[in-house]
């Protein structure tokens, strides 16, 4: 599984594929955005705050059915709050947003699949979780138990994942 270091910049690599694509212009509420968008998926970490099981993290939040109701609820909010935003933000915010299913399921791994950590895209529907055999761009890790455990695989995505990242970003930029 992805720390929030890798799931930034993928969701940033991600945006700035889309705002290529788009022919959408830099602007902070792409990136900002973007990043923002990218975590929303981990906010059912905050659940043991308030008394309830870590096991909630990576459930209904990671799974397609999420996404689309954060894709629908964050559209209504912007045609009211900003109705001129755009199209090539929404959709790099989307974009980052969708990443972090997509990099959840590279780099989760067997290990973690079998502990049940895999991701539930296709909840309600189906109790599948998916994960692959050997993950992307990360080792085969373990369940995160300390702030050692997540700074030690912080610090693996920044040496694995971010560097794609970064050369996807500048690819985008530079390749007419």
């Amino acid at each position: 599984m992805a720390s929030p270091v890798g799931h930034v910049a993928l969701g940033l690599a991600a945006a700035a594929v889309v705002a290529r694509a788009t022919g959408t212009p830099d602007s902070t509420a792409l990136w900002l955005g973007a990043a923002v968008a990218s975590g929303i998926p981990d906010l059912d970490v905050a659940f043991p705050l308030v008394g309830l099981s870590k096991r909630y993290h990576r459930n209904a939040t990671h799974s397609l059915l999420f996404a689309a109701a954060v894709i629908m609820a964050g559209l209504a909010v912007l045609r009211a709050l900003e109705p001129d935003l755009a199209r090539g933000v929404v959709l790099g915010w989307i974009a980052a947003l969708l990443s972090h299913l997509l990099l959840d399921v590279v780099t989760t791994g067997p290990t973690l699949g079998r502990l049940g950590w895999g991701i539930p895209l296709l909840w309600p529907v189906s109790r599948k979780r998916f994960y692959v055999s050997r993950p992307f761009l990360v080792g085969d890790r373990t369940e995160s138990h300390s702030l050692a455990d997540r700074l030690r695989e912080a610090r693996e995505d920044a040496v694995r994942i971010v560097p794609v990242a970064a050369l996807v970003v500048l690819v985008a930029k530079l390749v007419p």
